[in-house]
């Protein structure tokens, strides 16, 4: 089996979501399962025929007397290594050729940790069964169980009761399914011993309560490519690094893994918040491309209170892990500049390179067919896609393209397309990026002035980080940039005769930079980090703050007709937070309050979607909490010199420490939607059972 066997693991390793069926099939299965003295691993033959198995040997065992603890342990011959066994009872039957070990049982393999009340292994049949209080662990991965039974004959095993908690940052070197094993017959350093990890499951019990949460991360989902501001961005990137699962019983014979009441979450509580549950799951390996998950009555389970079905009972994944197929869900959102209003979209993953993400999002414009009677004319059908991945740790690729309209006589005016690579750089000891971008019919935000369309732009800009000056507390950024930009303008003598599209096509050079300062003003207390309710509603804990926040920012550009702009501005703002988000009702309002003011220079820029218009900007939002997981906010904008609303949005959130969901309205810029975001978390100690 040997390398076979590790492909076909790694293929398992990628999809999250089922790291239950994965984790099991490997602690008792693959990689990590011992291969005793006497058996023998079948070679695949040239045309890949399916391996033959040869007679092997009953198994072998040493009696060593442990001389710091007086205790004798059993050593396991096995071709990859030692196999140790320590119990306060251990006997063999010469007659049944039955190994019995009870109390404390502790079994060490392959740098991984098996305790048990009882373990069993018969020398003959070449089956080990642990019973009673079973946890597995290897490195940051845990298992638990009542009882494993594991046939090293036909590769084919069991667990009942079955749960633990997968880590998936470390679980390719925990696991360590991509380095062959090493076997007992390999010339070894005489120094080195037989486990050289730290075995961290001896400080592992099962009743030591969970501690140390940290929330590093999540992923989210919007229909809008607007943020609100001072709100968490809702992007499609992360992952969920650390979940909890549990099933009745799991069953494995060599590709095929089969769950029985399988129930997953991303909860570090119990009774989760937010979990997948199926009522029987199957894993199995397709192709070196792809495998297959097939699911009986599954569905998302709310809260206990109320369950979503999933409207599809097969899955069929890349070796990333990721859906080959569609989303089974629809998203909704709303959208007057290109859409006609309120539309569905609905998204999949088709495969593409192990480096890149691709996705394509079919959309149908609802209330651009309803109000003009035409459910099936191409202008009611529009597509969005995006690929986004790595070229190397340092160079990444984002691009994305939308049409707004499948009536290919008015191509141009439906289709927008934006290329980025971004290039991280060192300079000066301080991180650096440097972009290069190409773009067509790119929408611009600009104050009051409001979406103001690019139509063609292509350079680069290079963006520092934040860098602090000594120890005063200031930071300090800036950017500098060059582009070939074609867009909007409304001087006469840049447009082309004969034409009437109001466009011009100018090189621009610009270089920016802003100081930033805040001061907190106070500071309160949350509620102790490792208490389940501090987390009611929060994937943090809260903690009352009041910030003055304060900046000074300067620009300058300058164009190939001669023209140039500059300003120099700042701003000043207070920020804060009141209450621990824990309580049933208004334990929370969030608040915010910024004046900027700029300085513009003489001259004033030939485009309308980079043009300074708003001097004097007032910006205030709040957030409040009114019942349990409901909080409202208002997020508003005014030009103080016109007294007219630059963008107001309206937004109801209903937020759990897993999961947030947030409305969101924006009538100034006709915008609408909804978004999704999964938390993800960390933490130490033993999940509780759901």
């Amino acid at each position: 089996m040997g390398k076979k066997s590790d492909r076909d693991v790694t293929q398992r390793t990628w999809k999250a979501a089922w790291y239950l069926l994965l984790l099991s099939c490997y602690s008792i299965g693959f990689p990590l399962r011992p291969v005793f003295a006497g058996e023998l691993t079948s070679t695949p033959n040239p045309v890949e025929s399916a391996p033959v198995r040869r007679p092997s040997a009953p198994l072998t065992y040493t009696v060593v007397q442990d001389g710091t603890t007086g205790t004798p342990k059993i050593d396991i011959a096995a071709p990859n290594g030692t196999i140790e066994l320590n119990a306060d009872q251990q006997e063999f039957n010469n007659n049944t050729q039955i190994i019995s070990a009870n109390g404390k049982v502790v079994l060490r393999f392959n740098k991984a940790l098996l305790k048990a009340d009882r373990l069993r292994v018969n020398l003959k049949t070449k089956i080990a069964t642990a019973e009673g209080n079973v946890s597995l662990l290897r490195g940051k991965q845990t298992l638990y169980g009542s009882q494993f039974e594991y046939n090293f004959e036909n590769d084919s095993g069991s667990i009942l009761e079955a749960r633990g908690d997968v880590y998936q940052p470390t679980l390719v070197s925990d696991l360590n399914v991509l380095r062959p094993q090493q076997p007992a017959s390999a010339p070894t350093n005489v120094t080195d011993k037989p486990f050289t990890e730290p075995l961290l499951s001896d400080r592992l019990r099962e009743d030591q309560p969970v501690t140390n949460i940290q929330n590093t991360g999540s992923i989210g989902v919007t229909s809008s490519d607007r943020d609100i501001e001072y709100q968490p961005t809702l992007k499609p990137s992360g992952t969920i690094t650390r979940l909890r699962f549990q099933a009745d019983k799991v069953d494995f014979v060599s590709d095929l893994i089969t769950a029985q009441k399988v129930r997953i979450t991303n909860d570090p509580f119990s009774p989760p918040e937010l979990q997948v549950k199926a009522d029987r799951a199957q894993f199995k390996t397709i192709n070196s491309e792809e495998s297959e998950v097939t699911v009986s009555n599954a569905r998302v389970n709310v809260e206990n209170n109320f369950e979503v079905p999933i409207p599809r009972d097969r899955f069929v994944l890349n070796k990333l892990g990721r859906e080959s197929a569609s989303n089974p869900f629809y998203n909704f959102g709303f959208d007057t500049t290109d859409r006609g209003g309120f539309y569905l979209q609905n998204s999949f993953y088709p495969i593409f390179d192990p480096r890149f993400r691709m996705t394509i999002t079919p959309q149908y414009f609802l209330q651009r067919a309803v109000t003009g009677f035409r459910p099936f004319d191409p202008s009611v059908f529009g597509v969005t896609t995006s690929i986004v991945g790595d070229f190397s740790p340092d160079t990444t690729l984002e691009a994305s393209a939308a049409l707004s309209g499948f009536d290919l006589n008015n191509f141009t005016n439906n289709f927008r397309g934006q290329v980025n690579v971004r290039q991280n750089l060192s300079l000066l000891g301080y991180p650096h990026l440097l972009t290069g971008s190409a773009v067509y019919r790119q929408q611009v935000f600009n104050g009051s002035l409001g979406y103001q369309d690019v139509q063609s732009s292509l350079g680069g800009i290079l963006t520092s980080s934040f860098i602090p000056l000594g120890d005063t507390g200031v930071n300090f950024n800036y950017q500098v940039g060059a582009q070939v930009i074609n867009a909007n303008t409304d001087r006469q003598n840049l447009i082309a005769t004969n034409t009437a599209t109001g466009l011009t096509t100018l090189n621009r050079y610009q270089t920016a930079a802003n100081l930033t300062k805040s001061f907190r003003l106070w500071e309160g207390q949350s509620l102790p980090a490792d208490r389940q309710e501090t987390y009611n509603y929060s994937p943090i804990p809260v903690v009352p703050y009041l910030q003055l926040n304060t900046g000074l920012r300067g620009g300058y550009s300058s164009y190939s007709n001669g023209d140039n702009q500059s300003f120099i501005g700042y701003n000043i703002g207070i920020q804060g937070q009141i209450g621990n988000f824990s309580k049933s009702s208004f334990d929370y309002t969030g608040f915010n309050l910024n004046y900027y003011q700029q300085y513009p220079g003489n001259g004033t820029s030939p485009f309308l979607f980079d043009r300074l218009v708003n001097n004097r900007i007032l910006s205030a939002g709040i957030n409040q909490q009114i019942s349990g997981p409901f909080r409202l906010g208002v997020q508003t904008s005014l030009d103080l010199d016109s007294r007219q609303q630059i963008s107001t949005d309206y937004y109801v959130e209903y937020s759990r420490r897993t999961y947030n969901v947030v409305v969101r309205y924006n009538p100034s810029l006709g915008l609408g939607s909804i978004g999704f975001r999964l938390n993800d978390f960390n933490w130490d100690g033993a999940a509780p059972k759901f």
